[in-house]
Formats: C-alpha cells, structure tokens, sequence
C-alpha cells in the first residue's frame, strides 16, 4: 500500500499529539457496513450540501446524488481517540505551493473533500459521535490561503458540531510538525516512515539547509492596521478571565500543565519571545530574568504571559481559536461551554477584519 510522506506524518500526528489509540491511513468504506443514517437522511444531507455549497455547478460537478458521491470517497488518515472521537484528516504535499489548477478550483477541490469526508462519516458513524475534519498543507500562498479560511468559516457555520481546521503554512509547522517530532523522541515503533525519516536525520546530524530568498508564506500579514491596531491582548486577557476566574472547571489538570509549559506554548500558541508560558503560577511571581514579563492583575491562581509581538498578532489569534475550538469540543457539556462559544466567535470575527 502506498503511503505519502504526508499522510505518513498525519498519521504520527494523529497518534502522539491527538493521542488516537486506533489510526489507518488510505481508509475507505466497505459496502458491507451497516448505515447508521438511513437514505433518506443520506440524501437529505447530501441535497443541504449541494444546495448550500454547490457553486453554480463547481463543487460537485457531473456528480448527482449521495451514493455516487460516497463512491467516490477515500480519507487520507482516520483516527480514533480513546473518548470515542473520531479524526479524520486530508493532506496536501505541493512543493510549489496548494495547487488544483486554480485559486477556484482548488478552493472547490479542497471544499469538496471536506464534505465528502462529513457526508461518509455522517452515514457511518452514530450521530452523536464527536467528529474532527482537518486540512492539512506545509505551503500555502496567500491567493489560496484567503479564500480557503472563508470557506472552512462558512462550513463551521454550516456545521458547528464538528472541529473543522485549516492548517497550513506556519501553523502546520508548529501545530504538525514540531508537535509530532517533539514527541518523536518517546516513541520506540520505527514502523512508522514520518518518525524513521526524523530519526534518520537526528542520526546522521544533517545540518539543516536553508534557501535564501525563498520564505515560507505567512498565512496573514505582519502589521497590524484598523482593527487589529491593538493586537491581539484584549481578547487574550477575556479569554483568560473566562478560563481561570469565571469558570475555571473549563481547564483539567492536562490544560494547566499544558499552558504553564514554554514548549507547549511556543509550538501550539507561538510564543514567540524567548521562553515563556502562557500561565505562570502565581506562587512564582511575576519576574523573568529580572523582568515582568506577565500582566500586573492576576487571574485565580495565574499570572497571564503578556509578551505577545504585533507581529504576529494574527497568526497568535489563530492558534488561539484553534484551542478554544477543542477545548470547546471536549467542554461541550460544561456551564461554561456557550462563554468558550463567545470568544471562538470574537477570534473569528478578529481574524475577518
């Protein structure tokens, strides 16, 4: 079975960072399955979609109703975590930047995938059951990244129950890539050609080559203008008030930790200046290396990092969201659960401006 660098490495993700104990790549349905949705409620879903997203005739195309759209279906990596979550992941490896012929037609290639992916694990799965759908590519340009963010916004509109990410560009980097390396030096299964490869350079100590004039495209711009003027703090400061004064029962244990780890926080949140952690607890004080380096007003039983760069405010904000997002997903339950919806809403809208 041919497997891709990239599905391979989405399947190491899946494993150590989203902690799936059960992961396939290449996966498709079995016509011997039983349904859990039924055909009417099949097509149904499948008309909302055409309806919805149809595009004058550019999403599904020649393609007229939901068997032959799920026919048509393969997922590159589904995983299963151990609550019963279910992962399922697309990958995109163009070394040229994503490309399906066109800005258009790689929006509606990439759009049409995404519901292709809903509509199977709709059909297969129980209602109930928590569904993450992720997008993955190293290189997206800015012509492309734009228009696909509106589109994973209206698709999380459309669908609010399921985790959609777009992941690309620096946010691939720290959120797939570090991740999964940081984790890479625990695992001992060689078996899987993501882990190996790293394992083979850590080995050889083959110094890393860097192309000048070439740079990674930056999913937004750099300066902050109109709206963003004052970065991203305010938002950062509501959220954590949400967090560790509101209703603290939002934060397990394995949050805590998380946001009181620098490594955490500069791979996942991109902290980006020195060493910091987002929390500090408020035992430890205020100062690093002679410095105050968190806000003056504690939050319950935390100091708040503040040096978060202009920079970087957009790329901060996204990262942001994408936690709020899972941890909206795990809290669905919580009392706290619609003030995690109020802020998404705030870092969506901040990121639109």
């Amino acid at each position: 079975m041919k497997i891709e660098i990239g599905e391979s490495l989405a399947f190491s993700y899946l494993r150590h960072v989203e902690r799936c104990w059960l992961v396939q790549a290449n996966w498709k349905v079995s016509e011997n399955w039983d349904r859990h949705a039924s055909e009417g409620g099949i097509e149904e879903l499948f008309e909302e979609m055409r309806e919805r997203f149809g595009r004058n005739g550019n999403v599904f195309k020649q393609t007229t109703g939901a068997a032959q759209f799920l026919r048509q279906g393969e997922i590159d990596v589904v995983g299963i975590d151990q609550s019963g979550a279910v992962y399922a992941v697309e990958t995109a490896f163009h070394e040229a930047g994503l490309n399906y012929g066109n800005t258009a037609t790689t929006d509606n290639n990439v759009l049409k995938k995404m519901l292709r992916t809903l509509l199977i694990l709709r059909t297969y799965l129980p209602r109930e059951t928590q569904l993450h759908i992720y997008f993955l590519s190293p290189k997206v340009n800015p012509v492309v990244q734009e228009p696909l963010e509106r589109t994973f916004e209206e698709i999380q509109q459309a669908y609010p129950e399921v985790d959609w990410r777009l992941i690309s560009n620096e946010h691939f980097t720290k959120r797939v890539v570090q991740a999964t390396l940081e984790r890479a030096s625990t695992v001992a299964d060689t078996s899987e050609l993501f882990i190996r490869s790293a394992k083979l350079l850590e080995l050889t100590e083959l110094p890393r080559q860097d192309t000048p004039n070439q740079e990674r495209p930056a999913t937004t711009t750099d300066s902050p203008i109109g709206p963003h003027a004052h970065g991203v703090q305010p938002l950062i400061k509501a959220l954590m008030r949400t967090l560790l004064v509101e209703h603290p029962s939002l934060l397990d244990g394995t949050d805590q930790r998380n946001l009181t780890a620098p490594d955490y926080c500069k791979s996942i949140l991109g902290l980006r200046i020195s060493n910091f952690a987002l929390l500090r607890r408020v035992e430890h004080g205020r100062m690093v290396t002679g410095h105050d380096r968190y806000y003056a007003e504690p939050y319950g039983s935390f100091y708040v990092c503040s040096q978060w760069w202009k920079d970087h405010h957009s790329a901060n904000a996204r990262a942001l969201l994408d936690f709020v997002r899972d941890l909206t997903a795990r809290k669905a339950a919580s009392p706290g659960s619609p003030a995690l919806k109020q802020h998404e809403q705030a870092l969506s809208k901040y990121l639109s401006q």
